[in-house]
């Protein structure tokens, strides 16, 4: 089965990994992920990865010969052959041949589809790079030192606008409620007659209503945006993200 996004990839290959009782299920997902991470970065789309990962049920296969080789425990399973003094690597591992007849292992315990098709193996963790150090460090002097807070204070103003239309309305909805029954024209002077003034509080909850909405999803947004500058860094720093931004699910 060739797929098309990487949320079809990863969620066939968990089930196809799942339904076979394969071990390790969560480390393969993880290697998988980052080789779609890897070509984002890249520059290639998720149907340009899926491709080049190839099909799920020929690499479901491989992980199911490899890992009833080590449930197996046999010398032939674990590399020995007849011959007490020859290695003999695994099919599923690939090795090149010595004049003496044995066979050297060069593949690693997990096969790695996306670099057998870009030819090339994948940094998973590039580590820190200098380049990247001062790039990051000039958008904190130059962009975020100026943006963050400007954000923060457009959400905080916001929240604040939110607030006051919430508590407004809710204000005047009761003095229109009392209106009816009391006369507050001694203590408070409005020109609007009790009716208008309980439509009036609704309006002005009901615009509050929608602030809040609105509010919740500039804090999240903001959080995200925070948390994005964080991984930033991290991979300028040690070469990988350290955290996820809000609302993500697991095979995004």
């Amino acid at each position: 089965m060739i797929c098309s996004t990487k949320t079809e990839f990863l969620t066939g290959l968990r089930i196809a990994l799942e339904n076979n009782n394969v071990t390790d299920t969560r480390d393969i997902l993880t290697d998988f992920r980052q080789h779609f991470e890897d070509g984002e970065a890249a520059g290639e789309s998720e149907a340009d990865v899926c491709r080049k990962l190839g099909d799920i049920d020929e690499i479901i296969k491989q992980y199911i010969s490899e890992d009833a080789e080590q449930k197996a425990g046999t010398p032939e399973a674990s590399g020995f052959g007849a011959d007490p003094g020859t290695y003999a690597a695994p099919q599923a591992n690939t090795g090149t041949q010595t004049n003496t007849g044995a066979q050297t292992n060069t593949a690693s315990a997990a096969p790695n589809y996306y670099s057998a098709a870009h030819g090339t193996q994948p940094q998973t963790q590039s580590g820190a790079n200098a380049g990247k150090i001062i790039g990051v460090l000039c958008l904190d002097f130059f962009v975020f030192s100026w943006a963050i807070p400007g954000l923060f204070g457009v959400i905080m103003g916001l929240i604040g606008t939110t607030i006051g239309f919430v508590v407004s309305g809710i204000a005047v909805f009761i003095s229109g409620l009392l209106s009816l029954f009391i006369d507050l024209s001694g203590l408070v002077v409005t020109g609007f007659v009790p009716l208008s003034l309980i439509f009036l509080g609704i309006m002005l909850s009901a615009l509050g209503g929608m602030l809040v909405i609105a509010s919740i999803a500039a804090v999240k947004g903001f959080i995200n945006v925070f948390i994005a500058i964080i991984n930033l860094h991290a991979k300028a720093f040690v070469g990988h993200s350290v955290l996820e931004k809000i609302g993500k699910r697991e095979d995004d």
